[in-house]
Parts: C-alpha cells; sequence; structure tokens
C-alpha cells in the first residue's frame, strides 16, 4: 500500500503553519475547520463509505468512493475498495471479510 503525503495547511492570514490538533492557527487563533475538511474530503468520505458499507448501504458506499477517488486519486484505500466492490459487487465484497472493523478508519497521510 503506498503512503499519501498530505501537504500542511498553512493559515491564510499569517502563513504559519496550522495545528491539526485544534483545526486553528497557533498564531492568530484563526479557525480553520473549514480548511482542514475541504483537504481531507475524500478522507472524510472514505470513512463515511466505510460506515456506509458497514450498515449494508453498498450504493452509497460506491458512491462516496467514487467521489474520493475523484477527489484525490492517490488514495489507495479508497481506490483498492472501489476496484474490490466493483468486481463483486458491493455486497459481495464486504462479505468477504471486511465487516469486521474498519480497514485502516484513516487511510496513512
Amino acid at each position: 500500500m503506498t503512503t499519501v503525503t498530505v501537504p500542511e495547511i498553512r493559515c491564510p492570514l499569517c502563513k504559519v503553519p496550522a495545528d491539526r490538533q485544534s483545526l486553528g492557527c497557533p498564531s492568530c487563533r484563526e479557525d480553520l475547520g473549514v480548511l482542514f475538511r475541504l483537504r481531507y474530503a475524500a478522507r472524510i468520505d472514505y470513512n463515511r463509505a466505510l460506515e456506509a458499507l458497514a450498515a449494508g448501504d453498498g450504493a452509497l458506499a460506491l458512491g462516496l468512493l467514487h467521489r474520493a477517488v475523484e477527489a484525490e486519486p492517490g488514495l489507495e484505500p479508497a481506490r483498492e475498495l472501489l476496484e474490490s466492490l466493483s468486481v463483486a459487487g458491493p455486497a459481495g465484497a464486504w462479505a468477504g471479510g471486511r465487516e469486521s472493523g474498519r480497514e485502516g478508519d484513516t487511510p496513512p497521510e
């Protein structure tokens, strides 16, 4: 599995690297949560796809995975899961051993 590197998010006001824990700027205290959500949208969609599969909603999972891969083509866990679902069908791939525990929750950065 390929590691995906994620560039740091910088505050648009003072250009200081954002704090990933607080989702804010450590210098000017600007809330940068929206920037984080935009930058990590594909990873959020990937996690939501895992939740949809766990709930038995394969169609929603496929849509979320397509959107994740389109937004971040290098997101290998999403691409691999999408390929396996496309080959086996949503129910078949999920029943094939992925239902117990979420596969990596958040893909590696």
